[in-house]
Order: structure tokens, then sequence, then C-alpha cells
């Protein structure tokens, strides 16, 4: 499954997450968050993934992900992925192609 990451400098890049299991998929996004996770709901189908004690580790302000989810205060690495509703609740999936395209023309206005 295919995440947006984007880190506190404002860098964008596609990156994979790996796994069968939803317990596999939360270890690999562990590790790109540096620990626990919480959610901030994008839209319908998208969701950011935030470390959950961000703050209290005095993480570095990720203004990019503030900007795109209009929230007031995000630290550290944030993941964009995808989420599709089930009977259960909902998965998580690849990430939009809106959001890889918003990503790649940043990059493209950086070079």
């Amino acid at each position: 499954m295919t995440a947006l990451k984007i880190d506190p400098d404002g860098t964008m890049k596609p990156v994979e997450i790996t796994g069968e299991t939803i317990s596999d998929q939360n270890d690999s996004i562990h590790n790109y968050l540096g620990g626990y996770f919480d959610t901030v709901r994008l839209s319908d189908d998208a969701m950011m993934l935030v470390n959950d004690e961000g703050l209290l580790m005095v993480l570095p302000v990720n203004v990019m992900a503030m900007m795109i989810s209009g929230y007031p205060m995000l630290v550290g690495v944030a993941l964009i992925v995808g989420l599709e509703d089930t009977p259960d609740g909902g998965v998580f999936v690849s990430c939009p192609d809106r959001f890889l395209r918003f990503a790649d023309t940043i990059a493209k206005l950086q070079e």
C-alpha cells in the first residue's frame, strides 16, 4: 500500500507500507512515524496519520501537514493513506491519487 510521507521540512514523497496483515502494516507505520499513531480525518476516503506522542516528544512542527489537514498543530512525520469503508469500520488503503499529484506539483515548484 502506498502512503504519502510528509516530513517536517515540507518534503513529500510516496512510501510503501509493507505487511500482509493489519498488525504488520501497523509495524511499518510505527517505523515511519516513530511510535504509535493517531489519525486526522481529511475526507471520506483519506486519513492523515501522525505520531500520537509527538508533542510530548517535542518533535518538529510540520507546517505542510497542518496546511493540508487544516489542523492547528501537527508535529513530526505525517502519512496520508486512503480509507475504505467496510462493514466492520474502515481499513487503510493506498493514498488517493489527488494527494500524490499535489505532492508532485509542489516538488516541481521547488525545483
